[in-house]
């Protein structure tokens, strides 16, 4: 019995000393992709995406890229209606394009930039620049959205 509370004692002072090293990171594919939330707002400010009769229904658009073959891969997106934005999955690299289709002959070309995030300890990645046609992207820090203008 004795020798058994020195052991599981020494096995507590093990455990402790254990726990008191610095943490290690484990840092895994999660944040393959970057998130961005992005609405269309016409001169005056109008919703063009989710006002009440919107002149490019969020269920109407197509967010693709262009592959070097020419080919269309759909680029994932999703709708929120709640606080009016479309949220869309773009790749993990420092620049890249995809284009929106509002409508079938209007469509545009979306570029961005991204910056290696020095504060998270597995290299995240953060939008920094959203051009469309190569006019930059207003961001609302307020609501985190991405503003383009028609």
């Amino acid at each position: 019995m004795k020798n058994y509370s020195i052991l599981l004692l020494l096995s507590l002072i093990f455990v402790s000393a254990n726990s008191c090293k610095k943490e290690k990171t484990i840092c895994g594919q999660l944040d393959m992709l970057v998130l961005t939330k992005i609405n269309y707002l016409d001169e005056d400010g109008k919703d063009l995406i989710f006002g009440d009769h919107p002149s490019y229904p969020a269920e109407d658009l197509k967010i693709y890229q262009i592959l070097p073959n020419g080919q269309k891969l759909e680029v994932y997106f999703s709708i929120n209606r709640n606080q009016k934005f479309i949220a869309v999955n773009i790749d993990r690299s420092e620049t890249g394009a995809f284009y929106i289709e509002l409508k079938p002959d209007l469509i545009d070309k979306i570029t961005f930039r991204n910056e290696a995030d020095k504060s998270h300890p597995c290299g995240g990645l953060i939008l920094k620049e959203l051009k469309q046609n190569d006019i930059a992207g207003q961001y609302d820090e307020k609501a985190q959205v991405w503003i383009f203008t028609k």
